[in-house]
């Protein structure tokens, strides 16, 4: 990666420069305390620096391709024109200024920037620090951007070691070290805060962009003239979940000493003075600026165009789409256009009688869109209390909750709708309370302190909390689950409240709650009461009470002391053998996924495995989906069984990172009141005498949604049986999702700024069937999770003069099928396939890149394919006991 300019070789110099370094060097003697060398840049004294500055786009992690970019070369003058002990005021130019690039051939094309604004700009440092900067009021903001980076090259401090300043990359921590005549600066954690940005900062869908930044400062012989500065820095930006999707940014400023000459001096008692004095002489328009740099405003994106995009893609937006990469891409850009489209074109959109068919698609995209004018464009469309609306209503309602940054004045709006209306219907009014939870939940992660931000948050908690203790008996579920999705520390007194004095379902219902929140807010009494659940030592408590407070222990890192009581457990006299099964089946399942825990269990058990056979259905098994170098992902399934029937089973897909979890999609099946459907078993408890019920749980990416309910009652249950009712495969959950929205500016060092955009799609599609005779006493079910899967990220840097572009976009069309045959016409049997078809991982990067003047415009491609196998998971033996029984 060389670039020619003007005749002489870029990297010479740099080499040049970083082969004689060392440690670095001060500006200060070390006699002269805080005062500046008056040697170094002294009144009176110009100094003409050979300037050049480059920045390139490339694939991450790779030395294979070619970059796109550019360079610029030019001449700096600087004038020390008055100063003091502690302060300088210092005037630089940049002469003749052009920039250049490499072609395909090798070929350097060149422009001139001559016919840009440019004036002599001023500089006040202040203890080495920049105090003050002023540039022409006509400028570009390109140009003011380039002075910012030369500017924040003679910003340097005589301490060693950690200090703070702020320059053309934002606020930074910086650490110094030197020698006689060198000096180094390294700059760590450069951040600002900007408008417009949304930063995506889950710690594995999330962005992630480790930086090096270092500025080298060589003296001459004599210590008065400053030879040479080199500043070099290098950012790999990718997705935490997937390191080779992003792209590496380089950036690289140089000055080189060419000659001194004496300039004229301005007498004034003090800096401020001096400025004026400066600015008055020059008759130049100056006006104060921050050194940071500024993000070039964006092309003004095309308004109203949301329909007419809508129209071109509707094909790729019907129902069956769904799940597929397609669905997917189309989405990401419908979304854009959502969000810069006005209410009158969005309504158009969702009023054509062609759109119909797709409009629970559009309210997807308009929930994640989260601009106030998608959201009263809705509203006119949708009323919350309209009967006729509600399965449009929840899917927008979905769509808002699963939002990575939600809108406050959206949440603000649905609260009030939700205090005020008196006759929503109940499924709306359920997914309401849940939205409510989760937006509420976002909001608090994004860290915004603002006092309104904290009120809003106050008001959704209390109104959660109200609504609990207002409602009666299955009323009060849904607060339950909105209070997970909330995961609100504050409200874990209540939770714990509803564990010592609720039923039974409220019991289990908060235990999943507090599971939710993770170990860091489990307390000693927490675990206490975990354990007086489990084992039953205060009072009765539901099985799926049990099961979930034994999920707790585990995950909390148990002591050897309360692993043992776990295990003594299992091995004892409780006549509930299916909830002892969970719980070996759960031991079993860590230490085979962890030599440390196996090593704990043995040294417990002491090869006394035998005692630990238990009758029981119950499983739980982990099994790995896919290997990667940053993540790996697992599948966890759980199945509680009471009378031979399923009462609480989950699947879940999650994905693993540096010992952090992150569950994408949690399916969920709840059964009561079956017992009578199956043969009589040797059951270990009193049939329960609850009504017979059937259901679907749904938590996307840590959000719970409204439970679906198959049938209450036995009357509704055989009238499912004798129709037939889901022999065919029907959709049960499908959704576009916003899986990551990340947008914020990278700040080089010489001035460019780098516009980051990172956008993660989700086309999601669950159905199922289930064939059940009451005759034959078997049924048998398939449940097929279908995924697309699209995340599309761009680098952009964009001048009046030159542009380069990076995109990268990676798609993937996994599913997930969950087979169960049943037999319960004698001892029952039952079996579970879990399987995962073929598929293919595709990565392609574009790079872009022109000089309008130069009549330069590059383009590369490049695709890349991975094929990944199908697989069927053995889960485990007893399972496969049982299908070998029912196939014989």
């Amino acid at each position: 990666m060389t670039m020619v300019f003007a005749g002489w070789n870029f990297y010479s110099l740099f080499y040049t420069a970083c082969f004689t370094f060392c440690s670095g060097f001060v500006l200060i003697s070390s006699e002269a305390g805080p005062k500046i060398n008056s040697k170094l840049f002294a009144p009176g004294d110009q100094v003409a620096y050979r300037w050049t500055s480059e920045v390139f786009l490339n694939e991450i992690k790779t030395s294979r391709g070619k970059y796109v970019g550019f360079g610029l070369s030019g001449t700096v003058l600087v004038s020390s024109v008055w100063s003091n002990e502690d302060e300088r005021v210092l005037q630089l130019h940049l002469e003749k200024p052009r920039v250049q690039v490499a072609s395909k051939s090798g070929r350097v094309e060149s422009s001139s920037l001559d016919s840009l604004e440019n004036q002599p700009f001023v500089l006040v440092l202040k203890g080495g620090k920049i105090d003050r900067l002023f540039m022409g009021k006509r400028e570009t903001v390109s140009m003011k951007n380039m002075k910012r980076g030369l500017a924040s090259l003679f910003q340097t401090q005589t301490d060693q070691g950690g200090l703070e300043e702020t320059d053309v990359a934002g606020h930074c921590n910086v650490t110094y070290t030197s020698s006689s005549v060198k000096a180094t600066k390294s700059k760590h954690q450069c951040t600002f805060l900007d408008i417009n940005t949304s930063r995506h900062l889950d710690e594995v869908l999330g962005f992630h962009i480790a930086s090096t930044r270092s500025t080298h400062y060589t003296l001459d012989d004599s210590k008065n003239v400053i030879s040479s500065i080199s500043s070099k820095e290098q950012h790999q930006l990718h997705m935490r979940a997937k390191s080779d999707l992003g792209g590496l940014v380089g950036a690289e400023q140089t000055l080189i000493y060419k000659e001194s000459q004496r300039c004229d001096t301005v007498r004034a008692s003090s800096a401020a003075q001096a400025v004026q004095e400066l600015l008055s002489a020059e008759g130049a328009v100056l006006e104060e600026e921050t050194i940071v740099a500024i993000a070039e405003a964006a092309p003004k994106e095309p308004k109203g165009d949301f329909s007419k995009r809508v129209a071109a893609a509707r094909d790729a937006l019907k129902a069956e789409l769904l799940g597929t990469v397609k669905s997917a891409e189309v989405f990401l850009q419908l979304l854009e256009a959502a969000r810069t489209s006005n209410i009158e074109d969005i309504s158009k959109a969702l009023e054509a009688k062609k759109n119909a068919k797709i409009l629970p698609q559009l309210y997807d995209i308009l929930g994640h869109a989260q601009t106030l004018k998608s959201h009263t464009a809705v509203l006119k469309h949708l009323h919350l209390d309209n009967e006729k609306h509600a399965d449009l209503m929840e899917r927008y309602l979905w769509a808002l909750s699963l939002s990575a940054h939600p809108n406050i004045d959206i949440l603000e709006d649905m609260l009030k709708k939700y205090k005020t209306y008196t006759s929503i219907p109940r499924k709306v009014r359920d997914t309401l309370v849940l939205t409510l939870a989760s937006m509420a939940k976002g909001l608090r992660e994004e860290g915004d302190v603002a006092q309104f931000t904290l009120k809003m948050l106050q008001a959704v908690e209390e109104t959660i909390d109200n609504g609990f203790d207002y409602a009666e008996d299955a009323d009060r579920y849904v607060f339950l689950n909105a209070l997970k999705n909330l995961q609100s520390p504050t409200t874990i007194p209540k939770l714990i409240s509803v564990l010592e004095n609720g039923t039974l379902k409220e019991e289990a219902l908060a235990w999943r709650a507090l599971k939710s929140f993770g170990r860091r807010y489990w307390t000693e009494n927490l675990l206490k009461q975990a354990e007086k659940t489990l084992f039953q030592l205060d009072k009765a408590h539901d099985t799926s009470s049990r099961t979930l407070a034994a999920d707790l222990l585990l995950a909390s890192d148990p002591t050897d002391h309360v692993l043992e009581e776990l295990l003594k457990f299992v091995a004892g006299q409780d006549k509930n053998f299916e909830v002892k099964q969970y719980v070996l089946q759960s031991v079993l399942m860590l230490a085979d996924s962890c030599p440390k825990w196996q090593q704990r269990v043995k040294g417990i058990v002491k090869n006394n495995y035998a005692s630990l056979a238990q009758k029981g259905l119950s499983t739980a098994l982990r099994r790995n989906i896919f290997s990667g170098s940053s993540v790996n992902g697992s599948l966890v399934s759980v199945q509680e069984i009471k009378g031979g029937i399923v009462k609480r089973g989950a699947v879940d897909v999650i994905l693993d990172k540096n010992g952090l979890s992150k569950e994408l999609f949690t399916l969920g099946i709840f059964a009561g009141g079956l017992s009578t459907f199956v043969s009589s078993t040797e059951d270990e408890e009193q049939a329960d005498e609850e009504t017979a019920t059937a259901g679907m749980e749904l938590t996307v990416l840590g959000t719970q949604i409204r439970p679906f309910v198959f049938f209450e009652g036995q009357g509704e249950l055989m009238g499912h049986v004798w129709s037939g009712t889901a022999s065919e495969l029907t959709p049960a959950f499908q959704a576009l999702i916003l899986s990551q929205d990340h947008k914020e500016y990278l700040r080089l060092g010489n001035g460019f700024v780098i516009d980051i955009d990172l956008k993660g799609a989700v086309s999601f599609d669950l159905s199922g069937k289930i064939e059940l005779s009451i005759w034959n006493r078997n049924a048998q079910s398939l449940i097929k999770k279908s995924v697309g899967y699209v995340s599309k990220g761009s680098l952009t840097l964009s001048t009046p003069f030159a542009q380069s572009r990076l995109d990268f976009l990676g798609s993937l069309e996994p599913k997930l099928n969950l087979e169960i045959d049943a037999d319960f016409s004698a001892n029952v049997k039952l079996c579970m396939k879990l399987s995962q078809p073929d598929t293919e991982f595709r990565h392609q990067v574009t790079k872009l890149g022109q000089i309008p003047a130069a009549n330069h415009r590059l383009k590369l491609a490049l695709n890349r394919r991975q094929s990944i196998p199908g697989v069927t998971y053995a889960l485990n033996r007893k399972n496969s006991e049982m299908c070998s029984a029912l196939g014989s």
